[in-house]
C-alpha cells in the first residue's frame, strides 16, 4: 500500500530514523558544541561581526592566488583548533612550505631551501605540534570525506575545524552538474556541520572578472551562485603594492547571524606578507 508516510521514506531515505522533535530550550541543552565560536583570529575581521562557528557552513572566495588558502590556513594554525584539511587544490610540499614558513617566520625561500638540503630538523620539531590532520587527495569522493572524518572523530572526536580546499575538486557526480550541482553540494556539507559540529570552511573561486583579484568581490561575484546556504560568505581581494606592503582585503558579503555587506565594498584590511605566509590585523 503507497502511503505518505511511505512516499515520504522514498523521497527521503533517512525519513524512518529516530525523529528530533525538540523545544528550543531542549534544542539548545542538547546541542553539544555546535554554534560555538572558533577562536578570534582576525580582530579587524571580529570587529565587523563575523565569527567562524562549528556547526556552520562557510564559504570564502576569491581569484587565483589571491590568497584564499593562505587564509584559510592562518586560521587553522593561529587559532589552534583541531582541523581536518581536505587539500585537493595544493600538495604536501606545497603546504609543508607554507606552514613551515607561517610557524617559524622563514621565508618560503628558506623552507625550499632547507627541504632541498634535507635540513628540516627545526621545521618538524615546529610543525610537530600543529592540530592539522591532511588529506591531499586531488579529488576526494563525497564518501572519502566522510571516511576520513569518521576516522579522525574515532581518534579524537570530530575537529572543530573542516577545510575543504577547493569546493569544486570534490568528485560528487551524484550531485548533478553546473549551478544546481554546486547548491546541492554546498547543501550537503551544509547538512555535515550540522552533524560534525565542525565549523565547515568551503574555499570556492569567483567569476572572471573578477579573477585579478583587485577589486571588492560582491556576493554576485561567487561563481556557481552559490551563496544561498553557507551561514557566512568572504570574499577577498588584496590591497596596496610590492613597495608600500601589501594587506588582504576581506569583505563580509553574507553573514547571517550579523551585518553584512553584499556590494564587498566593506571590508576589513589584514596585514600579508605572502614570503613568510603571514596574514594579520
Amino acid at each position: 500500500m503507497y502511503t505518505l508516510w511511505g512516499a515520504a521514506a522514498q523521497r527521503h531515505p533517512t525519513f524512518g530514523r529516530a525523529a528530533h522533535i525538540l523545544t528550543l530550550t531542549q534544542a539548545i541543552n542538547v546541542r553539544g558544541d555546535a554554534g560555538e565560536p572558533i577562536p578570534t583570529v582576525f580582530k579587524a575581521l571580529a570587529d565587523l561581526g563575523v565569527t567562524f562557528r562549528r556547526g556552520q557552513l562557510h564559504l570564502i572566495a576569491a581569484g587565483p592566488g589571491t590568497g584564499k588558502s593562505a587564509f584559510a590556513l592562518n586560521l587553522a594554525l593561529k587559532s589552534a583548533a583541531p582541523t581536518m584539511y581536505f587539500s585537493a587544490d595544493s600538495d604536501p610540499f606545497t603546504q609543508y612550505v607554507r606552514a613551515g614558513a607561517n610557524i617559524t617566520g622563514w621565508t618560503t625561500g628558506d623552507v625550499e631551501n632547507a627541504i632541498l638540503h634535507q635540513q628540516t630538523t627545526t621545521l618538524d620539531a615546529a610543525l610537530s605540534g600543529v592540530s592539522i590532520r591532511w588529506n591531499f587527495d586531488a579529488s576526494p569522493s563525497l564518501t572519502e570525506i566522510e571516511e576520513e572524518l569518521t576516522a579522525y572523530a574515532m581518534i579524537y572526536g570530530y575537529p572543530a575545524i573542516c577545510i575543504v580546499d577547493n569546493v569544486t575538486n570534490v568528485d560528487a557526480p551524484e550531485m548533478g552538474e553546473g549551478h544546481a550541482g554546486l547548491d546541492e553540494l554546498c547543501g550537503y556539507f551544509h547538512d555535515l556541520a550540522r552533524k560534525t559540529h565542525s565549523a565547515v570552511i568551503l574555499l570556492h573561486h569567483v567569476t572572471g572578472v573578477y579573477n585579478d583579484g583587485t577589486n571588492p568581490i560582491p556576493l554576485s561575484g561567487i561563481k556557481g551562485q552559490i551563496g544561498r546556504v553557507p551561514e557566512v560568505i568572504l570574499t577577498l581581494h588584496r590591497g596596496g603594492t610590492e613597495f608600500e606592503g601589501y594587506n588582504l582585503r576581506v569583505s563580509n558579503v553574507k553573514n547571517r547571524g550579523g551585518k553584512a555587506d553584499a556590494s564587498g565594498f566593506t571590508f576589513a584590511e589584514l596585514n600579508w606578507e605572502p614570503e613568510r605566509m603571514q596574514i594579520s590585523g
